[in-house]
């Protein structure tokens, strides 16, 4: 008898085992591939928070083997007809079995109207560049850290949507027209104008928007997340009500550090963060605790140690 194997939706309660899968996969493509000191580059693949935020829209997967779970895949829906595979990882033992190339033929069946597949993966696991070609996809670009994969499937399914393709609409004007619903894949719009533009609940996924300028925009209820986010600058911001978490703010890829000047921070909160070498300088910390205790009270303790030890020495 075969041997059953499905994908089911990831929830909350699978962050910590998938957490733990994920470990012993970074641990395993680092020993196999990587030299000293190098590491592939998974983001948050030990993070539990991480994992839980990956389930949102539930297009997260577990992999299960006769119940057992061996695997992880996200399935991101770009697009009507197009669809991206993220974060599909196996445990190490599990390897090697076919298993892989079934999981792929299981997205497909999941996903009938999509005709366009794609997927980066590391640049230094030729191991992975084998198993995506052997199951239909081609190398589309690469660069020193990723390659970049399509594969074109045809589908019993037509498209019931009205196709604009290879068109030349450079240096065009729309004024008030109806444009809700669109769906735009592949598509160059640098250099592009939006004003007085309702754009709510729109999607961005696996785009380049470097170099973007955001101004005089409503971002309420907006969620920024698995992003790359450095050099940005945010100023003249309501930013009342904002949760930021599980952040890396740049220390790692030796970046700049964050940086914040004239910023009105009343009745925040930090916790559960890594605040080595913060520094804080010429700001009003009325009120200010650190675990509870007011740090004028520490201050003034400071201060009170520090001239008690200099009236013992003299």
């Amino acid at each position: 008898m075969e041997k059953v194997l499905t994908l089911e939706v990831a929830t909350e309660a699978d962050a910590e085992s998938i957490r733990n899968l994920m470990v012993e996969v970074e641990q395993d493509e680092t020993n196999r591939w990587y030299e000293k000191d190098e590491r592939p580059i998974i983001p948050g693949y030990n993070s539990i928070n991480m994992q839980i935020y990956h389930t949102w829209n539930n297009n997260y997967y577990k992999i299960m083997y006769e119940e057992v779970l061996i695997g992880v895949v996200l399935i991101s829906s770009t697009g009507r007809e197009h669809g991206r595979i993220d974060r599909f990882y196996i445990k190490p033992n599990i390897q090697n079995k076919g298993i892989g190339s079934k999981v792929l033929r299981i997205i497909e069946e999941m996903h009938p109207r999509v005709k366009n597949w794609t997927l980066d993966t590391a640049q230094k696991s030729p191991r992975n560049h084998k198993f995506y070609e052997k199951n239909g996809y081609i190398k589309m670009e690469e660069d020193e850290d990723e390659r970049y994969y399509q594969k074109l499937v045809s589908t019993s399914l037509e498209s019931t949507y009205r196709m604009q393709k290879d068109q030349d609409l450079r240096d065009q004007n729309f004024r008030e027209c109806k444009m809700d619903n669109i769906d735009v894949y592949d598509t160059s719009i640098k250099n592009s104008k939006f004003t007085n533009v309702n754009s709510q609940s729109i999607l961005f996924q696996n785009s380049n928007i470097s170099k973007s300028r955001f101004t005089n925009v409503n971002l309420s209820d907006t969620v920024f997340g698995d992003s790359r986010m450095n050099n940005v600058e945010i100023c003249h911001v309501s930013l009342a009500g904002a949760f930021i978490h599980d952040t890396n703010l740049g220390w790692q890829e030796k970046k700049e550090p964050l940086r914040l000047e004239r910023c009105e921070l009343m009745e925040s909160s930090i916790s559960n963060s890594n605040l080595q070498k913060v520094s804080i300088s010429n700001c009003n910390i009325e009120g200010m605790t650190i675990d509870g205790i007011l740090v004028t009270d520490l201050m003034h303790a400071y201060s009170y140690i520090t001239n008690e030890t200099k009236s013992s020495t003299e």
